[in-house]
Parts: C-alpha cells; sequence; structure tokens
C-alpha cells in the first residue's frame, strides 16, 4: 500500500514538472496573423454582344385599296373630268394630319402588255398634253380629276386604266405643292416624293 502511494506521488511530481516545462516563459506568444496577399489580376470582361439589325417598318397602320377601275369615258371630249373613289377610311384626321398617295396604272400596252404606274399629280406633255391630279375634299371620298393642258382643248384618250390609294395616318402637313397635293410628311421621308416601288417595298404593299 505504501509503494502504491509512493509510486502515485512520483507520477503526479513527474506530471506536474513536465506541465511547468510546457508552459515555460521561454514559449513566446502566438504572432499576430501576417498581411494579406495581393489581390489576383481581374479576368477580361466579356465582349458586348452585337446591335440587332433595325426591325421593318409596321403597316398595321397603312390603308391601301385593290387596283380600282377608271371610270372615264374611253375618250374625253371635254377638257376635263372627274370621277369619285369610296375610300371609307381616309378620315378627317388623315385629310388634315397624315398621308394620302394616289398612283395611276396605264393601260396596258397592246403589243408587249407592259403597264407604267406614276404618282398623282402628273403632267405629260408632248403628244398627250394631259394632267392628272387627286383631291380629298371630305372624308371617305377622293376625286380623280384629269384636264388637257391647253385651254380650249378636249381631253382625249385617257393614259390611266386603273387608280390605287395609300393612306397613311399621323405627320405634319407639307403645305402640297400643287393641284390636289395633299399629301403630309410624318417623318424625316417625303412619301409624295417616293415612286411607287419605293413606297410599295417600305410598307410591304401587296399587289
Amino acid at each position: 500500500m505504501q509503494k502504491r502511494r509512493k509510486f502515485l506521488h512520483l507520477f503526479s511530481m513527474l506530471f506536474l514538472g513536465a506541465l511547468v516545462i510546457s508552459c515555460s516563459a521561454e514559449d513566446g506568444e502566438t504572432g499576430p496573423a501576417g498581411p494579406a496577399g495581393p489581390q489576383g489580376e481581374q479576368g477580361p470582361a466579356g465582349a458586348d454582344g452585337a446591335q440587332g439589325e433595325q426591325g421593318e417598318t409596321g403597316t398595321a397602320n397603312v390603308i391601301y385599296s385593290d387596283w380600282i377601275d377608271s371610270e372615264f369615258d374611253d375618250n374625253i371630249i371635254a377638257t376635263s373630268a372627274s370621277f369619285s373613289i369610296d375610300a371609307p377610311l381616309m378620315t378627317d384626321d388623315i385629310i388634315n394630319e397624315g398621308v394620302i398617295l394616289v398612283f395611276g396604272r396605264s393601260t396596258p400596252n397592246p403589243i408587249t402588255e407592259d403597264t407604267d404606274v406614276y404618282p398623282l399629280p402628273i403632267v405629260f406633255g408632248a403628244s398627250r398634253q394631259q394632267s392628272y391630279y387627286f383631291r380629298a375634299e371630305e372624308a371617305g371620298q377622293l376625286f380623280i380629276i384629269v384636264s388637257a393642258n391647253e385651254e380650249g382643248n378636249p381631253t382625249g384618250v385617257p393614259f390611266f386604266g386603273e387608280y390605287r390609294y395609300v393612306l397613311i395616318p399621323g405627320g405634319t402637313p407639307s403645305g402640297g405643292s400643287g393641284p390636289g397635293d395633299i399629301t403630309t410628311k410624318n417623318s424625316s421621308l417625303d412619301y409624295s416624293k417616293m415612286s411607287y416601288k419605293e413606297i410599295t417595298e417600305l410598307f410591304g404593299i401587296e399587289e
């Protein structure tokens, strides 16, 4: 029993000695954390996507008629003549603020069957000596007019066999430049100076 006590006493002394040594003042305190390393270089930014193409001009608000047969006589003996075309969607707002275009298509050539399309108003010189224009004096009604260029002469055989109108709402009045020229501008484009082909391609108008 006494030997066991001595053994436990000796073991305790050794354990305490080891503990004192491990906690000796010679051991320094834990130093502060070192400075953070430099930040890595940032990767290159992704390239911007290519800009998409501009969409085509919409035709939702553009109104156009089919080709309408002329009502002029085959040979006009008067100095002028006119007939009316129903345009039920041509409103006062379109007349005052929009664009009204009228085109005439010639009768087919008897040999080649080719036709020509011209915007109104138009003045033919040389042997034809005819002027064509249109008026929109009230909503829903267009008037096509032809007259002889020389006063007192008969108008003669009409050049156009069909007519077609195009209505473009909105815009600012251009003031017009001649009889029946009531077209207006609603953008940087002057539609009244564009050809029939340019107008049909711009607005996707079908034949």
